[in-house]
This record gives structure tokens, sequence and C-alpha cells, in this order.
């Protein structure tokens, strides 16, 4: 096993470990199979192909800032679903969106992807390769153009520098 999936699976693994709360070390090999499973069924969920050390570093120091973006998506996403639930706001449509793939990669789709089935209200239905479309279904899909500006600008503005 290489230091580049030793460090794979290690960072994985203490994800696993925050998102259940638990460090007690069953946790932990589970966390470990878990991120073995992940690798091998995702190949791509890994780290981004050899790039530059200026590459590198640049997509570094714009991780933080992707993480907030993320934080804040999600804790909006929370608030807009939280305010459904309880009544005080209402759903005008829910449906299904063709949000297309434009110039992401592999990985950036795979991170798209992630992002859209991460913040509530949202989540990823299908990936449509042959016509570079992800189909996601929306808790209010009223507006589905807004929608898709909504993914695009969050992919140019906060992953591209990331995840291309």
């Amino acid at each position: 096993m290489s230091l580049r999936t030793v460090a794979q699976v290690l960072g994985l693994t203490l994800l696993y470990a925050v998102m259940v709360g638990s460090f007690h070390p069953v946790d932990l090999v589970v966390g470990a199979v878990l991120a073995l499973g992940v690798m091998r069924l995702f190949p791509l969920a890994g780290l981004p192909p050899v790039m530059s050390e200026r590459e590198r570093w640049r997509r570094l120091l714009a991780l933080p800032r992707f993480g907030w973006a993320l934080g804040v998506l999600v804790v909006r996403s929370c608030w807009h679903v939280l305010v459904i639930i309880l009544g005080h706001g209402r759903v005008e449509e829910a449906g299904v969106v063709d949000v297309p793939m434009g110039e992401r990669t592999a990985l950036g789709v795979q991170v798209s992807s992630w992002v859209m089935s991460l913040a509530p209200g949202t989540v990823l239905l299908e990936l449509d390769w042959e016509r570079r479309m992800m189909r996601m279904h929306a808790l209010d899909a009223s507006d589905p153009d807004k929608l898709r500006q909504q993914q695009e600008n969050f992919y140019q503005r906060y992953q591209r520098s990331v995840f291309p």
C-alpha cells in the first residue's frame, strides 16, 4: 500500500469518525474498512492526479474557502427545510431538474454530486454521462433555471479552484 493510499484511508477514516462522533477503536476499524470500500468502488474519490507543486498549493489554499461555502450552503439549506417542516414556509413544487455537468472533470462531477446530496432539500438521482447531465431531485423545483444557476455559481465561485 502506497503512502498516498494510506493517507487517503486515514483521511476518510477520520472523516467517518467525526461523522459518527466516536473515535472508539471499533469505529475506527469500521471507518477504515468503509474507506477502503469507497476507494475501490469509486477510484476517483481519492486525491487529484499528479500535478505540479504550485497547482497543489493553489488548490490547498482554496480548500478553506470551499469548505466555508459548503458549510454556509448546508446551514442555509437546513434552515430552509426546517422552516418548511415547521409549517412557516411552503413547497411550491417538488421535482426533478437536470443540471448540466459543463466543464467539470470526472472528479468535479463527483464533488458536485456530493455537494448536491449533502445540502438538505436536494439529492442526486442520476449521472447521465452521455448527455453530461446530473439529474437531481429538489424540494422546491418551481424555478429549474434558478436551481441550475445556483449549482453553476457554487461550482464557479468555490469548487472549481479546488475540484475542477
